[in-house]
Parts: C-alpha cells; structure tokens; sequence
C-alpha cells in the first residue's frame, strides 16, 4: 500500500525548506519548552534558565499584574469564548476595543480581526479582486506575500519591488496608472531589522497614481508613536508608525498588531467608517473565522489603560534597553542590522553553520533568541535575531552581551568574520 503521507513529507523536503528540517535538529533554539517563567527568565530543564530575547512582548503587558487580573472578570462576563463569527453578532467589549484603538490611532473606525495574518488574506485579496494591482515590498512579511498569491490566482497582478526602490515603483505605478484598484503593501516597522518604512515617500507617490498604501505595522503599534524627539526617539502614546512620522491617512490603510505590545490575540485594521462597513460584508475572515477569546479582549482593554497611565515610561526603558543592546553589540565588533534603536536587533552571522553553533553558546550560557537561518533568510545573510522588551533587566542585557563576547571568541578561533565584507 503507498503510504500518501510518507510521500508528501519526502517530495517536500526536495525543497529549500529540507535546510530548516537539518536546523531544526542541530540547534537547541527551535521549539524550545518553558517548564516555568520568571519575570523574563524561563526555565527550559531541570535546573537550565534562560534569559528571553525572543518574545515579541514588547511592553511587558505579558507579565502586567493589572491585565493579567482582567482575565478573569472578562470570561465570567462573556464566557471563554464569543459564540459568534462576528457578522452575526458582538460582544460589547470588541466595540469598545475598536472605538478606543481609533481614537488612539486617529482614524474614524476600527476593525477587530483574531490576527494579522486573517486580515492579509482577508482584506488584500478583497481590495483587489479579479483586476486589481498589488506592489509588494520585497521585504515585507511574508504572510502579505501569501495574502498577494490568493489575490494573483484570483486574477489581480502582483509585482514585486526592492525595499526603497522607488524609481522601479514609480515605473511600475505610471504604468497601471488608468487601473483603478492598486495597493503598495509594505510593512510600517520590518520583521528582521525594526527599520522604519518610508511612508512619506510611499504616500506621495501612491496619491499621485491613485493608490493605497497597506502599512502591515504589527511590531510599530505600541512602541512608536506620534511626536518623537531626540530624548524620546519612539515617540508617544504607541500610537503606530503614521503618527511616528507625522502623515495623516489619506491614502494609507492601517493594519495594528495587538499580539506583540499588547499581548492579546486580536488585530486591527484602521479605515474609514465606510471602509469598516466594506469590510465587514466582504471581508471572508470576518465572516468565516472564529472570534477573539474572552481572555484577549478583556486583557486588551485593560492593556490600553496601561498604555495610558505608564506607556511612555515603559517606552522609555524599553528605548534604554535596545540601546544599551545595540551599542554593546556594536563595541565588541558585530554587525548590527538596526538604524533606528527599535527593539528587534538582527545581528549579522552569514553561515548558517556557524548560526548553529553560535545559537549553542547561547544556549549554554543562559540566552535564548530566534534564529534567521537560510532559506528563511537569503543565503549569507544569517542573523541572530534578539527582541528586547520593557520587563527586561539590565542584568540580562549583561549577559547577553558576555554571551556574544563568547560567540566573538569562537568565531576569532574559526578565522570567520564578525561582519560582511563587501
């Protein structure tokens, strides 16, 4: 008898991906199980802790006595889980969430989805439909890439573009100019390197040709914010990277991510009262997927009345933080991937090898962080990738960094280099 699943596991490894599979059994840092946590110290064996450099929990709102505590009050209310997809009906607490999320972001309406990823399937393939025209950021997440392929075998036409790139953009632009559906997807914040989008040069060109550009800022909501300045360089209120900037929303849709700074499994899209209202008849995800848990909306509401009383002071020391990080890293001689201090610091390897063994040192000495091998990341281009949050000590910034005077040595011994040489 022909074993189907034996077949389908062995034709797939054929592919790029077999390399993460090796990865994946040679480094201790993939599917890593926490036994017990600490603040951000976990334990991942019987007496082995780590320091956690690879949560996305940017505030700290994960470990937040007051939101934790909203948990409870939210399930008795509402039950573990709404009983509804959203088109049939709402418990009150999503209405409030998105009234509150747009008047923070400064648009008309909000609308709550479960997560990133369901409103880029959802909402990019609809914009689009059989006929539209969607320029990718090369850089972008990949699930907006996943969202562009539904929308091309639906019809519309997907072109790619390098990141600032806008001469070949705006060629591209002028040359489906008379097309009337055409989105620019970029992310606002990128995944790997916490650099910011150019929206002003992005908007601009996208209201010259008729545009939208759909700002996918899933790690820029709650750290960055409106008026930044030099002693506050994120900014304030986390109120997303179109306010960091300081652009209205005249051709951009916003997507917030409120599963990193927030802690909740829930997003957002920021649009229009009229676009909310598209959005909720055509929009499948909105339909078809299940609601937020009890537990998510509860913990966000409580999470924006966290924003509001300490926000900025947890901004600040997550600022503090990431720099203390990044200078380090840079003093002993690495290549950081980071212009901006936002707290996602890729540090360069260039041989996923030796990204193997360094992940090991790390491991050993009490570090955990996600790894950037190839093919996730183009070949020679492996990063160690750390993200930094606000219930991060200076203790453990320490011992990351003696961890990396570690990796320093080892790769001085391997006479390989701690940055690309061009």
């Amino acid at each position: 008898m022909v074993n189907a699943f034996e077949n389908i596991i062995k034709s797939n490894l054929k592919g790029q991906r077999k390399t993460i599979m090796s990865v994946l059994r040679k480094s201790p840092m993939f599917n890593v199980t926490a036994l017990e946590i600490k603040g951000r110290m976990i334990r991942v064996g019987k007496n082995h802790w780590v320091a956690d450099f690879a949560s996305c929990n940017y505030l700290g709102f994960d470990l937040d006595k007051e939101i934790m505590a909203s948990v409870g009050p939210a399930v008795k209310k509402w039950g573990v889980h709404p009983s509804w997809c959203r088109l049939v009906a709402s418990p009150e607490i999503y209405i409030e969430a998105e009234k509150r999320l747009a008047k923070l972001i400064g648009t008309e309406a909000t609308l709550i989805f479960p997560t990133v990823t369901l409103i880029h399937i959802g909402v990019i393939p609809t914009l689009l439909g059989k006929d539209g025209v969607l320029f990718l950021d090369k850089s972008a997440h990949e699930t907006m890439y996943h969202a562009a392929k539904m929308a091309r075998d639906s019809g519309s036409k997907l072109i790619s573009y390098y990141t600032n790139d806008f001469e070949t953009l705006e060629k591209e632009l002028k040359k489906y100019r008379n097309v009337k559906k055409k989105l620019i997807c970029v992310d606002g914040v990128y995944s790997m390197t916490g650099d910011y989008a150019n929206l002003k040069i992005l908007t601009r060109l996208a209201k010259k040709y008729g545009a939208i550009v759909y700002v996918d800022d899933a790690h820029g909501f709650g750290v960055v914010g409106e008026k930044p300045t030099k002693q506050n360089p994120y900014g304030k209120k986390g109120n997303g990277i179109v306010k960091n900037l300081g652009i209205n929303y005249d051709n951009i849709l916003y997507v917030g991510g409120l599963s990193k700074s927030y802690s909740a499994l829930a997003a957002f899209v920021g649009c229009s009262n009229k676009m909310q209202r598209f959005l909720q008849a055509y929009a499948p995800p909105y339909d078809l997927s299940g609601p937020c848990p009890s537990a998510s909306l509860g913990s966000l509401i409580a999470g924006l009345n966290v924003n509001e009383k300490k926000g900025d002071e947890l901004r600040r020391k997550l600022y503090s933080l990431t720099k203390k990080t990044v200078d380090g890293l840079r003093r002993l001689g690495f290549m950081v991937n980071n212009s901006t201090y936002f707290p996602i610091v890729s540090v360069w390897i260039g041989n996923t090898d030796i990204l193997i063994e360094s992940s090991k040192i790390l491991y050993k000495n009490g570090i955990l962080v996600t790894l950037g091998p190839y093919p996730m990341i183009p070949k020679g281009e492996e990063v160690l990738r750390i993200t930094v949050t606000a219930s991060n000590t200076e203790k453990e910034v320490e011992m990351l960094l003696s961890a990396f005077e570690k990796i320093k040595n080892f790769m001085r011994k391997k006479k390989y280099p701690l940055k690309r040489i061009v």
